[in-house]
């Protein structure tokens, strides 16, 4: 098996691969820097999904979701790098059921699952997972987290 470089350059940032706390700690960051650049570059914070053929949102609980779970490993956070190609191109592969404990999903009525193939992430990543919250109310489709499967 062949030994990972200490990071690992993805879209001009540089992700390290350990597994350290100050290596989660740097990809928060990094993940944290992207999210602001994205909301600059992205006013209306949406992206047309070409499968559900609707918008989904992305919000400060986007970022807070993806950062923490992204964060653990070098390949979620070269997933989020891609934020708008995998928001574009997932396709809908099941439901979850709501964690009513969960504070954070207690205004959404349905949780979907979507993946999509980054082909430039190969061979790092084969498959990104996103997880979208349907609001109780709007019906808006709101990325709640990006990760790899």
């Amino acid at each position: 098996m062949k030994k990972l470089p200490k990071k690992i350059e993805c879209k001009g940032y540089s992700i390290p691969t350990a597994k350290t706390e100050n290596a989660i700690a740097e990809r928060r960051k990094i993940i944290t820097d992207f999210y602001k650049k994205w909301f600059g570059e992205n006013e209306e914070k949406k992206v047309k999904n070409m499968h559900l053929k609707n918008y989904i949102h992305v919000t400060k609980l986007s970022l807070k979701e993806t950062r923490h779970w992204a964060g653990y490993s070098y390949q979620s956070t070269m997933t989020v790098l891609n934020l708008s190609y995998v928001l574009k191109n997932a396709v809908k592969t099941g439901n979850v059921p709501i964690k009513p404990s969960t504070k954070n999903q207690s205004k959404f009525e349905k949780m979907i699952i979507m993946e999509c193939v980054v082909p430039e992430l190969r061979p790092h990543v084969i498959t990104a997972k996103l997880t979208i919250g349907i609001y109780k109310v709007s019906k808006d489709k709101i990325q709640y987290c990006l990760t790899t499967k």
